[in-house]
């Protein structure tokens, strides 16, 4: 018995190890595409930006509507670099959460950028990464979803000015399964608080250990942030929603997590004052120890 307890401690610890070695060397391989690719942003080599992206890839820059595929990607990076020279970019890995087929990289970035040759501007935020692992190790990962948004409030006219009029609408994705139908019950719940300003109630829609990354926001860590956060940002008051949606436009079932792309729009209204407000996020999902699905990671910028 004893022989057997020292076997499976030194397998596990072979097992830890092995894991360790591989997270390692996905979290190179990361770093190395994040230095390539400031480098072929600053340079304007637009081919060697869309190299780690398919034609699958959702794609959801701030103040700009999503778009899927490398095609369509090229073709914002190519409106980017006409209109913007960048002078300095970098990213700094933050949080990498390995779900099984899946890795989400989590970041800050810093890009300064001379728009129409006006007043250099430094644009600074957070980003996520959605990692898809190779079926072959020998194969560079690919990029399945990408999101980014400023960490604080910014005039949108100081970026380029994307022309989306070709992209086609988010179409919402239909749940028939158990698991996508307790997903869209969370967001009917989550939409109910917001119109509600519950902020307190709403942040208990989070794990304790989840991360929020918002619009015009530094990235917001832990029950206390979060917490915080919606208490302020929706308390009661003048402000009102006067109509919400909360859409899914597809999930993607990794293995420990449920990943959701969403997209919404809200109609506010705060005294004589009103508007419209649409955007899109990636939703990372789990179950707690009571299997009641909570959010564990989201990121959510405007359109």
């Amino acid at each position: 018995m004893i022989k057997l307890s020292l076997a499976l401690l030194l397998f596990a610890f072979a097992s830890f190890a092995q894991g360790s070695k591989s997270d390692s060397v996905f979290k190179k391989q990361i770093e190395e595409y994040n230095t390539s690719f400031a480098n072929a942003f600053i340079k304007g080599n637009q081919g060697d930006l869309v190299k780690a992206y398919t034609d699958k890839t959702i794609f959801m820059p701030e103040h700009s509507r999503q778009r899927v595929g490398s095609k369509t990607i090229l073709d914002f990076y190519k409106q980017w670099l006409s209109q913007a020279k960048i002078t300095t970019y970098e990213r700094k890995i933050l949080d990498l959460q390995d779900f099984g087929n899946y890795v989400l990289e989590i970041g800050t970035f810093a890009e300064t950028l001379n728009l129409n040759e006006q007043n250099p501007f430094s644009y600074v935020g957070k980003y996520a990464v959605l990692w898809k692992k190779p079926s072959n190790r020998s194969l560079p990962p690919t990029i399945a979803a990408e999101i980014w948004g400023s960490s604080s409030y910014f005039d949108d006219k100081k970026i380029p000015e994307i022309d989306d009029t070709a992209i086609l609408k988010i179409k919402e994705y239909i749940p028939t399964d158990k698991l996508t139908l307790e997903v869209k019950e969370r967001n009917n719940k989550i939409k109910e608080l917001v119109q509600n300003r519950q902020g307190a109630e709403h942040a208990k829609m989070f794990m304790t250990d989840a991360m929020y990354l918002t619009y015009y926001t530094p990235i917001l860590s832990g029950e206390k942030e979060i917490t915080d956060y919606f208490a302020e940002h929706e308390k009661p008051g003048t402000l009102s929603i006067d109509k919400i949606s909360i859409l899914t436009s597809e999930i993607i079932y990794a293995r420990t997590a449920i990943i959701e792309f969403g997209f919404y729009s809200v109609d506010w209204r705060d005294g004589d004052n009103h508007g419209n407000v649409k955007g899109k996020s990636i939703n990372v999902w789990k179950k707690d120890n009571n299997g009641t699905l909570l959010l564990f990671r989201q990121i959510v910028n405007h359109d």
